[in-house]
C-alpha cells in the first residue's frame, strides 16, 4: 500500500533527531498530538522505518516537538526543487493551489514539471514559498529539465 504522505521525507532524519533529543517514540508522539499531529508512538516507529510517510501536518508537529526545522525531516541531498520549496513553506499541494487560485491537479503538475506556472501567479508563488523570483523560476526550470523526454512512436 503506498502511502500519500510527504514523499522527500527522511527516516533516517527522524531517529537521528530523536535520538539526539533523547527521546522514545512515544514521548516524541505525545509532544507532536499536543501540536496538533494525529500520531501515536507505532506512528513513529513505521515512520522510522520507512514503511510509512507522514503527512505534511504531522512532519511541522514532529520538527516543532523536536525543535528543528521542518527542512531537518528532509533528505539533505534533496535539490531545492518545487516541491522541496512547498514543504519547507509549510504548505499543502491543496492549501498552496487554493491560495494561488489553481486547481490542485495543476500545481501537481507544475511541481512534476509537466506544466508551466502563469507568469502572472509567479511573485505571489515566490512570496508563498518564501525565495525570490529567481530561486522559483531556477527550480522550475530544474524540474522541467529533469524530465524524460518523450518517447517518439
Amino acid at each position: 500500500m503506498a502511502s500519500r504522505g510527504v514523499a522527500g521525507f527522511s527516516a533516517t532524519a527522524l531517529r537521528q533527531h530523536r535520538a539526539a533529543a533523547s527521546m522514545s517514540q512515544d514521548e516524541l508522539a505525545q509532544k507532536a498530538r499536543a501540536l496538533g499531529a494525529r500520531v501515536a508512538g507505532p506512528h513513529i516507529c513505521l515512520y522510522e522505518q520507512d514503511k510509512r510517510k507522514p503527512q505534511l501536518a504531522t512532519v511541522l508537529a514532529l520538527a516543532a516537538s523536536l525543535r528543528v526545522p521542518p527542512g531537518a525531516l528532509l533528505p539533505s541531498g534533496m535539490s531545492a526543487d518545487v516541491e522541496r520549496l512547498r514543504l519547507l513553506a509549510g504548505w499543502s499541494q491543496r492549501a498552496l493551489a487554493r491560495r494561488l487560485g489553481v486547481a490542485q491537479a495543476r500545481w501537481s503538475r507544475i511541481e512534476r514539471g509537466l506544466s508551466a506556472l502563469d507568469e502572472s501567479k509567479e511573485h505571489l508563488a515566490a512570496e508563498l514559498l518564501k525565495v525570490s523570483v529567481e530561486q522559483l523560476r531556477r527550480a522550475l526550470d530544474e524540474q522541467r529539465v529533469a524530465l524524460p523526454s518523450p518517447r517518439r512512436r
